[in-house]
């Protein structure tokens, strides 16, 4: 049995927050991030990007939206230039940034299905003030809980579940198919190949850094390589080739699974921008599967 995949459990992660506060935070937010928060309503969850000029990501994560603030939970090593980032465009905006990450903690809850977890709304990507924290119901079915260090202590210790490791934490994030920061998203990488128009980009908003390239790929560019979990019988690695058509591509991160090996790797495309038909590979040298490709069947916002 592996936790988090197999069976529920909880996981303390790796966690920066930036929390803009302000009578025009939503409209600023709006115009600097990738997602539609415009107007946005209390316990609204969205994940964003937020890139240069030319598309490359600068930050990533994903945006609470509660009565006073906004919270952006981004990864540690970002979050301090994110806020700093933020602060500098705000010309006539009343909107102020702050990294209080050392305040925050992140715990999620994952496991097969969806997850029972007190205080959670059932419907996806909502968030439910409960004191000093949230809980926040992910569109996998698990459930997140953001808040201050004392109060998600207190909740992962009222769930009474085993406590997962961050190895257990890649395996079930490749499994299920998540990009992360610094291993899949990375500069030189657009949104469209990782798979990330559906979760964190609405096409129909305003300008915003980057949006032009994310037009222009998404209306006109075909990429030649798609995000997929693929399985193996055998050990594999970061860099290991994936072959397809003649056309090879590589494997972004691995780790075991109780039944052989998961990765999240980048396939090489056909012409028509399809995988494999078959789903059929080689990974490193052996037979692999293509699970499904990262962000099918999601539907896109503002398409």
């Amino acid at each position: 049995m592996t936790l988090l995949i197999d069976e529920p459990a909880t996981c303390l992660r790796s966690a920066g927050v930036v929390r803009v506060t302000g009578h025009d935070r939503l409209t600023y937010l709006h115009s600097m991030l990738s997602q539609h928060i415009e107007g946005a309503k209390p316990g609204t969850v969205a994940d964003f990007l937020y890139l240069d000029a030319k598309g490359n990501p600068l930050a990533a994560g994903r945006l609470i939206v509660r009565a006073g603030d906004v919270l952006l939970v981004t990864p540690p090593e970002v979050a301090a230039d994110f806020a700093a980032a933020l602060a500098q465009f705000t010309f006539l905006l009343d909107a102020v940034s702050e990294d209080v990450s050392d305040a925050w903690a992140l715990a999620s809850v994952r496991g097969p299905g969806e997850v029972p977890a007190p205080g959670a709304r059932p419907e996806p990507m909502t968030a439910a003030p409960h004191g000093d924290g949230l809980v926040i119901r992910d569109r996998s079915g698990g459930v997140d809980l953001v808040g201050e260090r004392a109060w998600v202590r207190e909740w992962v210790s009222r769930l009474e579940l085993p406590a997962a490791s961050e190895e257990d934490w890649e395996a079930w994030r490749i499994a299920a198919g998540e990009q992360a920061w610094g291993v899949e998203i990375v500069p030189g990488r657009r949104a469209q190949e990782l798979g990330l128009l559906p979760t964190h980009v609405h096409l129909r908003k305003g300008c915003y850094p980057g949006q032009e390239s994310i037009a222009k790929t998404y209306n006109l560019g075909r990429p030649r390589r798609a995000l997929a979990v693929v399985e193996t019988d055998g050990p594999l690695a970061p860099g290991d080739p994936v072959e397809a058509g003649g056309k090879t591509g590589e494997v972004s991160s691995a780790a075991a699974a109780s039944d052989g090996w998961v990765a999240l790797a980048l396939v090489p495309l056909d012409r028509g921008g399809a995988l494999p038909a078959d789903g059929l590979v080689t990974v490193g040298g052996q037979p692999g599967r293509i699970r499904r490709r990262v962000g099918e069947g999601l539907s896109q916002p503002g398409a």
